[in-house]
């Protein structure tokens, strides 16, 4: 069975995290909570369950954002020597609006083609999926969809959605380096992967969790910004 270690970004997410959950995951699943300087009883409460075989800790006293925490927290695995120990590595957002048990199906759905070497969730409402998300969301993600892929040539359908895995070898090309994007960095992740042997699955279960962080229409002036920053480097 494939070893998995998933890295689990937190910012103040004491009322959101339900440890319970993560405690009961099916498979052989791992887990790395990144504490991204929460200013609540985040910390404390990851600590609780914290034991060193199944659940690691890696808490951050600075706010990194939530892409350079996943890239902090994978640097610290490594100095565990925990990456190479693992077949798989991704992150996965700490409100579970993605289930668990996507996990196992995600692995299954990539196991018949030796050439995927990535795999992002996708949030695709189609005939025996439950995904619940509001309208707004879900247009906005098209036209965000679309001006990437006119501006950026990046042919996801759903690069947003926070669940993805990667083998070991291309985890370590995925966060060689800080991230120049916070809000997109999984667009400058495809980017440095060339978009080679990533495939994206469409998860059978997604819910918009309350109390999310990102504020597409407040934050668009970064999202902006952050395209710009891709499209000059890449």
């Amino acid at each position: 069975m494939n070893k998995v270690l998933l890295i689990v970004p937190c910012f103040n997410e004491e009322k959101r995290l339900n440890l319970t959950e993560f405690s009961q995951a099916e498979g052989n699943i791992s887990f790395l909570f990144a504490n991204d300087g929460s200013t609540d009883g985040t910390s404390h409460l990851i600590n609780t369950i914290v034991d060193n075989q199944r659940f690691y800790h890696f808490d951050s006293k600075k706010n990194f954002g939530k892409a350079n925490i996943i890239f902090e927290a994978f640097k610290y695995a490594e100095g565990l020597n925990l990456v190479d120990s693992y077949d798989w590595i991704g992150y996965w957002d700490a409100d579970l609006a993605t289930p668990l048990y996507e996990v196992n199906n995600m692995l299954q759905f990539s196991e018949n083609d030796k050439n995927v070497h990535g795999i992002f969730g996708s949030r695709i409402n189609r005939l025996g999926s439950k995904i619940t998300r509001s309208p707004k969301r879900h247009y906005l993600g098209r036209i965000f969809a679309t001006i990437v892929s006119v501006i950026l040539d990046v042919k996801s359908y759903d690069s947003q959605c926070g669940a993805k895995l990667f083998n070991i070898q291309t985890a370590k090309v995925a966060f060689s380096e800080a991230f120049i994007t916070n809000w997109i960095f999984d667009i400058e992740i495809l980017l440095r992967l060339k978009q080679k042997g990533i495939i994206e699955y469409p998860l059978l279960e997604w819910t918009d969790i309350p109390g999310s962080k990102v504020n597409i229409l407040k934050d668009i002036n970064k999202v902006i910004r952050d395209v710009y920053r891709l499209w000059k480097k890449y």
